[in-house]
Protein backbone atom coordinates (compact mmCIF):
# COMPACT_ATOMS: atom_id res chain seq x y z
CA UNK A 1 0.00 0.00 0.00
CA UNK A 2 1.66 3.15 -1.17
CA UNK A 3 0.82 5.83 0.94
CA UNK A 4 1.15 9.96 0.87
CA UNK A 5 1.42 12.10 4.55
CA UNK A 6 0.91 15.70 4.70
CA UNK A 7 1.80 16.72 8.79
CA UNK A 8 1.64 20.47 9.47
CA UNK A 9 1.99 21.87 13.17
CA UNK A 10 1.70 25.88 13.03
CA UNK A 11 2.47 28.08 16.53
CA UNK A 12 0.98 31.47 16.59
CA UNK A 13 2.51 33.35 19.40
CA UNK A 14 1.07 35.99 21.46
CA UNK A 15 4.62 38.14 22.11
CA UNK A 16 7.65 37.57 20.34
CA UNK A 17 10.04 34.79 21.03
CA UNK A 18 13.46 33.75 20.57
CA UNK A 19 15.66 31.27 21.16
CA UNK A 20 13.14 28.35 19.91
CA UNK A 21 14.70 25.12 20.07
CA UNK A 22 12.53 21.87 19.20
CA UNK A 23 13.42 18.16 18.36
CA UNK A 24 11.62 16.54 15.36
CA UNK A 25 10.31 13.23 15.04
CA UNK A 26 8.17 13.33 12.06
CA UNK A 27 10.72 10.99 9.33
CA UNK A 28 9.09 7.28 9.13
CA UNK A 29 11.71 5.04 9.08
CA UNK A 30 12.45 2.15 7.00
CA UNK A 31 11.74 -1.29 8.52
CA UNK A 32 10.93 -4.63 6.68
CA UNK A 33 7.07 -3.72 6.76
CA UNK A 34 7.40 -0.20 5.38
CA UNK A 35 9.83 2.15 2.94
CA UNK A 36 9.74 5.50 2.92
CA UNK A 37 10.99 6.94 -0.53
CA UNK A 38 10.46 10.63 -0.08
CA UNK A 39 10.80 12.76 3.11
CA UNK A 40 10.78 16.76 3.04
CA UNK A 41 10.52 18.88 6.22
CA UNK A 42 10.05 22.57 5.90
CA UNK A 43 10.58 25.26 8.64
CA UNK A 44 9.56 28.62 8.87
CA UNK A 45 11.47 30.78 9.76
CA UNK A 46 13.97 29.22 7.82
CA UNK A 47 16.88 27.64 9.80
CA UNK A 48 19.57 24.54 9.86
CA UNK A 49 18.29 21.67 10.50
CA UNK A 50 20.75 18.80 12.20
CA UNK A 51 20.09 15.14 12.27
CA UNK A 52 20.93 12.00 14.44
CA UNK A 53 19.61 9.01 16.07
CA UNK A 54 18.29 9.41 19.65
CA UNK A 55 19.05 6.58 22.19
CA UNK A 56 15.79 4.60 20.75
CA UNK A 57 16.73 4.36 17.42
CA UNK A 58 14.61 6.92 16.29
CA UNK A 59 15.71 9.99 13.53
CA UNK A 60 15.88 13.14 15.13
CA UNK A 61 15.72 16.39 13.22
CA UNK A 62 16.86 19.51 14.74
CA UNK A 63 16.79 23.06 14.95
CA UNK A 64 17.16 26.30 16.70
CA UNK A 65 15.93 29.90 15.67
CA UNK A 66 17.15 32.85 17.56
CA UNK A 67 16.08 35.68 15.93
CA UNK A 68 12.52 36.97 17.44
CA UNK A 69 9.27 35.42 15.71
CA UNK A 70 5.71 35.43 16.30
CA UNK A 71 4.69 31.99 13.97
CA UNK A 72 6.77 29.37 13.67
CA UNK A 73 5.60 26.45 10.62
CA UNK A 74 6.68 22.69 10.34
CA UNK A 75 5.19 21.12 7.67
CA UNK A 76 6.56 17.54 6.83
CA UNK A 77 5.64 15.20 3.79
CA UNK A 78 6.47 12.35 3.20
CA UNK A 79 5.75 9.12 0.89
CA UNK A 80 5.57 5.10 2.49
CA UNK A 81 4.90 1.82 0.41
CA UNK A 82 3.62 -0.60 3.67
CA UNK A 83 3.70 -4.36 3.41
CA UNK A 84 1.56 -6.61 4.86
CA UNK A 85 2.71 -8.02 7.95
CA UNK A 86 2.79 -11.86 6.99
CA UNK A 87 -1.02 -13.03 8.62
CA UNK A 88 -0.89 -11.14 11.14
CA UNK A 89 -1.41 -11.88 15.31
CA UNK A 90 -2.78 -15.73 13.82
CA UNK A 91 0.70 -15.99 12.35
CA UNK A 92 2.75 -14.98 15.44
CA UNK A 93 3.73 -17.76 17.93
CA UNK A 94 2.19 -17.83 21.21
CA UNK A 95 5.34 -17.18 23.10
CA UNK A 96 5.42 -18.51 26.93
CA UNK A 97 5.93 -16.36 30.40
CA UNK A 98 8.78 -18.75 31.14
CA UNK A 99 10.48 -17.53 28.11
CA UNK A 100 10.77 -13.96 29.34
CA UNK A 101 12.38 -14.28 31.72
CA UNK A 102 15.42 -15.04 29.43
CA UNK A 103 15.30 -12.13 27.46
CA UNK A 104 13.94 -9.26 29.91
CA UNK A 105 17.48 -8.12 30.58
CA UNK A 106 18.59 -7.85 27.00
CA UNK A 107 19.20 -4.24 25.61
CA UNK A 108 16.46 -4.94 22.87
CA UNK A 109 13.35 -5.43 25.79
CA UNK A 110 15.35 -4.12 29.35
CA UNK A 111 13.81 -0.72 28.93
CA UNK A 112 10.49 -1.83 28.28
CA UNK A 113 9.32 -3.65 31.49
CA UNK A 114 9.62 -1.06 33.87
CA UNK A 115 7.62 2.17 34.95
CA UNK A 116 8.17 5.51 32.48
CA UNK A 117 7.05 9.18 32.72
CA UNK A 118 3.65 8.41 31.92
CA UNK A 119 3.11 4.80 32.41
CA UNK A 120 2.61 4.25 36.21
CA UNK A 121 1.00 1.14 37.66
CA UNK A 122 -0.14 0.64 41.07
CA UNK A 123 -1.69 -2.60 42.65
CA UNK A 124 -4.89 -2.13 41.59
CA UNK A 125 -3.62 -1.75 37.62
CA UNK A 126 -2.06 -4.64 38.63
CA UNK A 127 -4.68 -7.01 39.99
CA UNK A 128 -6.70 -5.98 37.62
CA UNK A 129 -4.25 -7.47 34.31
CA UNK A 130 -3.69 -10.62 36.47
CA UNK A 131 -7.77 -11.22 36.84
CA UNK A 132 -7.71 -10.60 32.60
CA UNK A 133 -4.47 -12.95 32.56
CA UNK A 134 -6.57 -16.01 34.32
CA UNK A 135 -3.50 -17.76 34.86
CA UNK A 136 -2.76 -18.19 31.05
CA UNK A 137 0.91 -18.74 29.80
CA UNK A 138 0.57 -17.74 26.62
CA UNK A 139 1.83 -13.83 25.91
CA UNK A 140 -0.09 -13.62 22.58
CA UNK A 141 -3.80 -14.73 24.05
CA UNK A 142 -2.80 -12.37 27.21
CA UNK A 143 -1.96 -9.03 25.06
CA UNK A 144 -4.98 -9.69 23.25
CA UNK A 145 -7.21 -10.21 25.80
CA UNK A 146 -5.77 -7.11 27.12
CA UNK A 147 -5.46 -4.95 24.22
CA UNK A 148 -9.81 -5.80 23.90
CA UNK A 149 -10.26 -5.00 27.58
CA UNK A 150 -8.71 -1.45 27.06
CA UNK A 151 -11.16 -0.57 24.12
CA UNK A 152 -14.36 -2.09 25.81
CA UNK A 153 -13.81 -0.36 28.87
CA UNK A 154 -12.76 2.98 27.39
CA UNK A 155 -14.15 6.03 26.01
CA UNK A 156 -12.68 7.71 23.01
CA UNK A 157 -13.80 11.35 23.56
CA UNK A 158 -10.73 14.32 22.78
CA UNK A 159 -10.23 17.54 25.12
CA UNK A 160 -10.75 15.64 28.05
CA UNK A 161 -6.69 14.63 28.66
CA UNK A 162 -3.95 16.08 28.22
CA UNK A 163 -0.23 14.85 27.11
CA UNK A 164 0.78 14.76 31.00
CA UNK A 165 -2.09 12.16 31.56
CA UNK A 166 -0.56 9.25 33.24
CA UNK A 167 -1.97 5.60 33.10
CA UNK A 168 -2.62 5.32 36.19
CA UNK A 169 -4.85 8.62 35.58
CA UNK A 170 -7.07 7.03 33.02
CA UNK A 171 -7.42 4.14 34.63
CA UNK A 172 -9.66 6.10 36.97
CA UNK A 173 -11.82 8.46 34.43
CA UNK A 174 -11.34 5.66 31.49
CA UNK A 175 -12.44 8.55 28.98
CA UNK A 176 -9.38 9.80 26.75
CA UNK A 177 -7.55 9.67 23.50
CA UNK A 178 -5.20 7.02 21.53
CA UNK A 179 -2.27 8.54 23.18
CA UNK A 180 -4.22 7.51 26.87
CA UNK A 181 -5.25 4.11 25.36
CA UNK A 182 -2.41 2.86 24.45
CA UNK A 183 -0.52 4.59 28.02
CA UNK A 184 -2.85 2.56 29.64
CA UNK A 185 -2.26 -0.88 27.59
CA UNK A 186 1.15 -0.26 28.47
CA UNK A 187 0.87 0.18 32.02
CA UNK A 188 -1.47 -3.32 31.70
CA UNK A 189 1.14 -5.31 29.84
CA UNK A 190 4.69 -4.29 31.85
CA UNK A 191 2.87 -4.38 35.32
CA UNK A 192 2.70 -8.73 34.21
CA UNK A 193 6.37 -8.56 33.06
CA UNK A 194 5.23 -8.29 29.26
CA UNK A 195 8.07 -6.41 27.29
CA UNK A 196 5.72 -3.31 25.66
CA UNK A 197 6.50 -0.03 23.99
CA UNK A 198 5.25 2.70 22.71
CA UNK A 199 4.60 3.46 19.01
CA UNK A 200 3.94 6.46 17.41
CA UNK A 201 2.60 7.25 13.81
CA UNK A 202 -0.50 7.01 11.74
CA UNK A 203 -3.39 5.21 10.43
CA UNK A 204 -5.02 5.01 7.34
CA UNK A 205 -8.77 4.47 6.77
CA UNK A 206 -10.18 4.21 3.39
CA UNK A 207 -13.84 4.95 4.92
CA UNK A 208 -13.09 8.12 6.77
CA UNK A 209 -15.30 7.56 9.84
CA UNK A 210 -14.48 3.55 10.27
CA UNK A 211 -11.07 4.00 12.70
CA UNK A 212 -10.71 6.38 15.96
CA UNK A 213 -7.24 8.12 15.67
CA UNK A 214 -6.87 7.56 12.00
CA UNK A 215 -5.64 10.99 9.31
CA UNK A 216 -4.14 12.72 12.53
CA UNK A 217 -1.12 11.50 14.76
CA UNK A 218 -1.88 8.03 15.78
CA UNK A 219 -0.69 5.94 18.37
CA UNK A 220 -0.37 2.22 19.71
CA UNK A 221 1.85 -0.36 21.03
CA UNK A 222 3.96 -3.21 20.45
CA UNK A 223 4.72 -6.43 22.89
CA UNK A 224 7.83 -8.71 22.38
CA UNK A 225 7.09 -12.37 22.11
CA UNK A 226 10.70 -14.30 22.12
CA UNK A 227 11.75 -15.62 19.29
CA UNK A 228 8.99 -13.70 17.19
CA UNK A 229 9.89 -10.27 18.13
CA UNK A 230 7.55 -6.74 18.36
CA UNK A 231 3.58 -7.42 17.82
CA UNK A 232 1.32 -4.27 17.27
CA UNK A 233 -1.47 -3.56 18.93
CA UNK A 234 -4.04 -0.81 18.40
CA UNK A 235 -6.49 -0.75 21.86
CA UNK A 236 -8.12 2.74 20.26
CA UNK A 237 -9.78 0.04 17.12
CA UNK A 238 -9.30 -3.00 19.00
CA UNK A 239 -7.30 -4.75 16.26
CA UNK A 240 -3.49 -5.74 15.58
CA UNK A 241 -1.30 -3.32 13.23
CA UNK A 242 -1.46 -4.25 9.45
CA UNK A 243 -0.49 -2.42 6.59
CA UNK A 244 -2.84 0.26 7.19
CA UNK A 245 -0.17 1.57 9.94
CA UNK A 246 2.87 3.96 9.61
CA UNK A 247 5.69 3.93 11.71
CA UNK A 248 7.17 7.36 12.94
CA UNK A 249 9.11 6.46 16.69
CA UNK A 250 9.04 4.03 19.05
CA UNK A 251 9.61 4.24 22.69
CA UNK A 252 8.76 3.71 26.64
CA UNK A 253 5.75 6.53 26.19
CA UNK A 254 4.58 9.87 24.66
CA UNK A 255 7.45 11.52 26.11
CA UNK A 256 10.25 9.77 24.34
CA UNK A 257 8.08 9.81 20.65
CA UNK A 258 6.64 13.45 20.65
CA UNK A 259 6.53 14.57 16.94
CA UNK A 260 7.73 17.74 17.70
CA UNK A 261 9.24 18.45 21.41
CA UNK A 262 10.57 21.96 22.51
CA UNK A 263 11.36 25.06 24.01
CA UNK A 264 11.77 28.99 23.83
CA UNK A 265 12.49 32.27 25.56
CA UNK A 266 9.69 34.60 25.77
CA UNK A 267 6.62 36.03 27.54
CA UNK A 268 2.72 35.82 26.38
CA UNK A 269 1.10 32.68 25.29
CA UNK A 270 0.66 30.32 22.22
CA UNK A 271 -1.87 28.37 20.51
CA UNK A 272 -1.00 25.03 18.33
CA UNK A 273 -2.57 23.70 15.17
CA UNK A 274 -2.31 20.65 13.78
CA UNK A 275 -3.45 19.26 10.18
CA UNK A 276 -2.74 15.76 8.82
CA UNK A 277 -3.82 13.95 6.01
CA UNK A 278 -3.17 10.44 4.40
CA UNK A 279 -3.70 9.46 1.39
CA UNK A 280 -3.63 6.17 -0.45
CA UNK A 281 -1.42 6.79 -4.16
CA UNK A 282 -2.22 3.09 -5.75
Amino acid sequence: MKLRIQHRTEYLYTAAVRSNCNEIRLRPPSTPWQTCSFYLLKVLPSTRLKQYHDFYRNGVQHFEIEEPHQRLVIEAQATVTTAARGEGLAAAAPGSFLELAQCRESEEVGLYVGHSRYVRFNPQLWKAALDLRDDSDDILRTAEVLNSHVYDSCRYQAGVTTVDTTSEDFFVSRVGVCQDFAHLLLALCRSLGIPARYVSGYLYDAQRGGLRGAHESHAWVEVYLPGRGWIGFDPTNRQGVDERYITLAVGRDYEDVAPVKGSYVGAGTRTMKVAVSVERLD
